[in-house]
């Protein structure tokens, strides 16, 4: 026997079963609308929807319902909008050479490596920043972060360094692959599970653990993307559909009332424009009789 736990997360029905995350969110006049979910680790990560269909609450019932429910407590993060792009294998670096302007790094305590277009620089500190040529000698820089098994570049500004967009790329070349991380996550809306804020970029608390030789060691959990798992929904019992029966009379009332309202009120005006009519015939009746006699 398969078990649910639901849980609120904002205006969000959290649904955790044995073995799948699905979320759930009122998105009109009695209907739901239904999506996947997935964990990597500090964050839930709400996928597009996919679903939509009744379930016989009104707005405000559906939010007293889940004001019931315990709050998501699991993660610290919740992610909306997301763009999650796989950390290409490594395509065979190069050797830097003795002679080679770029082969030297500027500090022993910074290692920098290649994903793509951008260079990952780790601090001996467990930090993290992450540089992209932008063009004409600008290159953008922001911080980065490790959940799970996701690295999040977060938000960057640019710096003119008069670098050329070819030594950019000869230096990253030279560089050894990322692979400490299978994802990286470029566009994100990050929101605190606790306060239902924006976050700009994960605690730094989370990233990271040394190990004894120095090295900065990642927590890995692999994000469940995919799954093909249905959603399980409570729709359909004989208590939603009496709750749906019961909305739409309520509102084919309202609706019928308003409709008579408005009837009263043109009939309320038509009589007072006959009577308006009738006090101006009889003023000129009464004229006309006192003029016949002379």
């Amino acid at each position: 026997m398969i078990i649910n736990v639901s849980y609120r997360l904002a205006e969000y029905k959290i649904i955790e079963s044995e073995n799948a995350i699905w979320w759930e969110t009122h998105s009109g006049f009695c209907s739901v609308k239904t999506g996947r979910c997935f964990i990597s680790g500090s964050t839930l990560f709400i996928e597009n929807a996919h679903a939509s269909e009744e379930n016989g609450f009104l707005k405000g019932e559906y939010l007293d319902q889940l004001n019931r429910l315990p709050k998501w407590e699991k993660t610290k993060y919740y992610c909306t909008r997301f763009h999650i792009v796989k950390c290409k294998p490594d395509q065979g670096e190069k050797s830097p050479s003795a002679n080679n302007k770029f082969s030297q790094p500027t500090t022993q305590e910074d290692i920098s490596y290649r994903l793509g277009q951008f260079e990952i620089v780790e601090k001996r500190e467990a930090q993290l920043s992450w540089k992209l040529y932008s063009g004409r000698g600008t290159i953008k820089v922001g911080k980065g972060s490790v959940d799970g098994n996701i690295l999040f570049l977060g938000r960057g500004e640019a710096e003119k360094t008069g670098m050329i967009k070819k030594d950019f790329r000869e230096r990253l070349s030279l560089l050894p692959a990322w692979k400490k991380t299978n994802y990286f996550c470029q566009h994100y809306t990050l929101y605190s599970c606790e306060t239902n804020t924006t976050c700009n970029q994960l605690d730094k608390s989370i990233p990271s653990t040394r190990s004894e030789n120095g090295a900065i060691v990642f927590r890995k959990k692999s994000p469940r993307i995919k799954s093909n798992i249905k959603p399980i929904t409570a729709t359909g019992t004989i208590q939603n559909h009496l709750k749906t029966i019961l909305s739409f009379c309520s509102v084919l009332v309202l609706l019928i009332l308003k409709v008579l309202f408005w009837l009263i009120r043109i009939i309320f005006k038509a009589i007072k424009l006959f009577m308006e009519v009738c006090a101006m015939g009889g003023k000129r009746f009464l004229k006309w009789v006192l003029k016949f006699p002379n």
